[in-house]
């Protein structure tokens, strides 16, 4: 039972080649996102440590993020980092600034270029 807006994010040890999750989240109408490690995992007693390329992890939470935002009704479409001027757009976001004493910027320019 996850919300509608719920992405799985599943990390892979090398060694693991089953599908549960991908299926689970199939029959939940989830979307589904892999990370296979390609590193061989050190092992710890019955558990193994498993290790991801930082950037690989980065880009693989950054969708997530995206996608369960899309969800939303704000304007402001970021995955873990929002340019200042992106979060502008979202005026549902207006109260959050002066209670973390930051100021809003100017937004960007949402106006059609030509003619």
């Amino acid at each position: 039972f996850a919300a509608d807006e719920a992405v799985l994010v599943e990390i892979h040890p090398s060694y693991r080649q089953d599908r549960h999750f991908r299926h689970a989240a199939r029959l939940t109408g989830k979307i589904y996102m892999p990370l296979r490690s390609h590193v061989r995992e050190h092992c710890q007693g019955s558990s193994d440590s498993v290790t991801v390329p930082i950037e690989e992890f980065k880009q693989t939470m950054d969708g997530a993020l995206r996608i369960a935002r899309s969800f939303d009704d704000g304007l402001s479409e970021c995955g873990l980092v929002c340019p200042l001027n992106i979060l502008a757009l979202d005026s549902k976001l207006d109260s959050l600034y002066s209670r973390h004493g930051l100021r809003k910027s100017s937004p960007v320019n949402t106006q059609f270029p030509c003619g």
